[in-house]
C-alpha cells in the first residue's frame, strides 16, 4: 500500500471525529471505503450472515446476565464483528468458569479453565470439529504469527506459554503441541511472504484432522489439542490483544479488505458455538440439546463461506 493512500486514511478518520465535535454523535457519520464495500457485499449476498440459536425462557439470573451479553454482541453485526466477539467472550469466560463451578463459587482462572476445557472429552465433539474444519485463511495467517514467526513478541510469547503449560495430571497435550510447533517452524519460521502463506495453510490443514508429512515426520493433531489452540492459542490470545489495545482496530486500518472481515466473523462464531457447547452439557433447564448447537453451528458457518467465498480459504 503506497504512503499516500495510507496517509489519506489516517486523514478520514481524523476528519470523522472532527465532524462530531461539530455536530455530536448523533448524526451517522461518512463510512469509511472498506464499511461501504462491506454493506454492499452483504446486500448483495443472499446470506443472513448470521442465525442466532434460539433460547429458553429462564429466570436464573446468571443465566440472563449471559443473555444480555448475547444480546449486545448482536447489537454489533453485521457491521462489527470484532465487537460481537468481545461480547461473546465475557459469555464463553464466565461459562467456562461455571463448567468447573457453579456460580458464584470462585472457580480457577481463565487460563486453567480454558486449558481444562480442551482436554475434557464432552467437547470432543461434531461442533468443534465443525469449528476446525472451517477456519478462514486469514486467521491461520493470524495463528502463524503469532505461533511460528512470533509476531508481536509479547503476545506470541504468552499464547505459546499457554499451549506449553500442563493442565491437571497426566494432560499429554503440551507435549503434542510443542512438538508439532516445532517442526512447522523448523520449515517455516524463516517466512518470506509466499512462505508464509504455504506455512499458514499447513496450520490449517492440521486443525482440520489432517495427517501431514512434516519434513518426514507423520503428524496428526489429536482433536483436544487441536481445540487447545482454538481456545488457548487463538481465542484468547485475540481476547487479549484487543482488551489491552495491542492490535489496531481491524476496520479502521488503512490495509482492511474484505478479507479483514472473516478474522473476526470467525472469533466470534467459534465463542458464540462454544458457549452454547458448554450450556448444552450444563443439565440446566434453559440448555440446548446437542444436535440443535451442532447444527445452529453448520449453518452460520455455511452462511459466512457464502457471504466471503473466496475471501474465506484464499
Amino acid at each position: 500500500m503506497d504512503s499516500q493512500r495510507r496517509s489519506k486514511q489516517r486523514r478520514e478518520r481524523i476528519d470523522i471525529i472532527a465532524a462530531w465535535s461539530r455536530t455530536g454523535i448523533l448524526e451517522e457519520r461518512q463510512r469509511l471505503l472498506i464499511e461501504d464495500q462491506f454493506a454492499e457485499r452483504v446486500a448483495r449476498a443472499g446470506s443472513r450472515f448470521f442465525v442466532p440459536l434460539p433460547l429458553t425462557h429462564s429466570d436464573d439470573l446468571w443465566y440472563n446476565t449471559q443473555v444480555s451479553f448475547l444480546l449486545e454482541a448482536l447489537d454489533a453485526l453485521p457491521r462489527r464483528p470484532d465487537i460481537a466477539f468481545d461480547s461473546v467472550w465475557k459469555v464463553l469466560e464466565k461459562s467456562a468458569h461455571a463448567w468447573w463451578s457453579a456460580p458464584p463459587k470462585k472457580g480457577p482462572n481463565i487460563t486453567d479453565a480454558l486449558g481444562r476445557l480442551s482436554a475434557d472429552p464432552r467437547l470432543s465433539n461434531p461442533v468443534t470439529e465443525a469449528l476446525l474444519g472451517e477456519i478462514p485463511s486469514q486467521t491461520c495467517g493470524y495463528l502463524f504469527k503469532r505461533l511460528i514467526t512470533r509476531e508481536p513478541a509479547e503476545s506470541s510469547g504468552r499464547a505459546l506459554t499457554r499451549l506449553s503449560m500442563g493442565y491437571g495430571p497426566g494432560d499429554a497435550l503440551p507435549g503434542m503441541i510443542t512438538d508439532f510447533l516445532a517442526l512447522v517452524e523448523k520449515k517455516y519460521a524463516a517466512a518470506d511472504g509466499d512462505t508464509a502463506r504455504r506455512g499458514a495453510a499447513l496450520l490449517r490443514r492440521a486443525l482440520a484432522g489432517e495427517t501431514l508429512d512434516i519434513a518426514g515426520t507423520q503428524v496428526n493433531l489429536s482433536l483436544p489439542a487441536r481445540l487447545r489452540i482454538l481456545l488457548c492459542g487463538l481465542l484468547y490470545t485475540a481476547r487479549n490483544e484487543r482488551y489491552h489495545g495491542e492490535s489496531f482496530s481491524p476496520f479502521y486500518s488503512s490495509a482492511a479488505s474484505i478479507k479483514t472481515y472473516t478474522h473476526p466473523h470467525y472469533l466470534f462464531l467459534a465463542a458464540y458455538a462454544l458457549v452454547h457447547l458448554l450450556w448444552a452439557h450444563s443439565g440446566h433447564p434453559y440448555a440446548p440439546t446437542l444436535n440443535a448447537v451442532e447444527e445452529n453451528t453448520v449453518t452460520n458457518l455455511h452462511e459466512a463461506r457464502t457471504l466471503y467465498a473466496r475471501h474465506w480459504t484464499g
